[in-house]
């Protein structure tokens, strides 16, 4: 698991991305938060999160400060920035930090989910498997836990659901697909998501709103959005450029 630290001068802010965002199914734990930007630097220094989130405008200490520090010591943590009116500017020196990418307040649990999926990605390429478990036989309850995911996709679950369905830890889950897919539960649902769309594509016969549907997205919008987030362009282009070669 990932681990995540927050940051955020508005305690109800925290609260809601705390309880709010599936972090497990994303590969991710929270291993703390703080109001106090200073307080929350220290923590940082010790805690060494893999990924912080952190509010831009903070008394005593701001989001740009507050990065420009971790990086002083040589940190290389990730940064998600957290803004409820961030500039162009804003962006641009966040940017400049390395920063990974924004979110605008009140957060948008869609856009929440896009971010989280890229940032699981990148840290796998960086700290590849980070498990506790050791095993080499694949569990043959996460087998039957992979095989119902994949006739399964366009349902609505939870990891916990999961968990109680397959008698096996939501903890767990999570580390055996980084150890046996080098990904997270979610990232593994979203591919086999936007394969099976692909597949419907090549036969022509549903639109692109109803392979939505298919695929599980009830909002089409949000599943163009995660397909071009995927594939690198939006579905109506993959079509047209699918065509230009067949």
């Amino acid at each position: 698991m990932y681990k995540v630290f927050l940051v955020d001068d508005d305690e109800l802010i925290l609260d809601q991305i705390v309880n709010t965002i599936p972090w497990m199914e994303n590969g991710f734990e929270v291993i703390g938060c703080e109001s106090d930007a200073v307080v929350a630097l220290k923590k940082v220094f010790e805690i060494k999160p893999h990924v912080v989130f952190i509010d831009l405008k903070m008394p005593k200490l701001d989001g740009h400060s507050f990065i420009h520090s971790v990086r002083e010591q040589g940190m290389d943590t990730e940064f998600i920035m957290l803004s409820a009116f961030g500039t162009f500017e804003d962006a641009r020196t966040f940017f400049q930090q390395d920063g990974f990418d924004y979110l605008l307040k009140p957060l948008q649990m869609q856009e929440a989910q896009m971010v989280l999926e890229k940032m699981a990605e990148k840290l796998i390429r960086k700290y590849p498997m980070l498990t506790e478990y050791e095993e080499e036989i694949v569990n043959p309850a996460f087998a039957e836990l992979t095989d119902y995911l994949q006739n399964s996709f366009a349902e609505k679950f939870t990891l916990e659901e999961l968990s109680k369905r397959f008698g096996i830890s939501a903890g767990y889950i999570c580390n055996l697909f980084a150890k046996h897919y080098s990904t997270t539960l979610t990232r593994y649902v979203t591919r086999i998501r936007m394969e099976y769309a692909v597949s419907e594509m090549k036969k022509k016969e549903l639109s692109l709103k109803n392979i939505a549907t298919a695929c599980g997205y009830r909002d089409y919008f949000y599943f163009n959005k995660v397909f071009r987030g995927y594939y690198g362009e939006a579905p109506s282009q993959y079509m047209k450029n699918m065509d230009a070669v067949s």
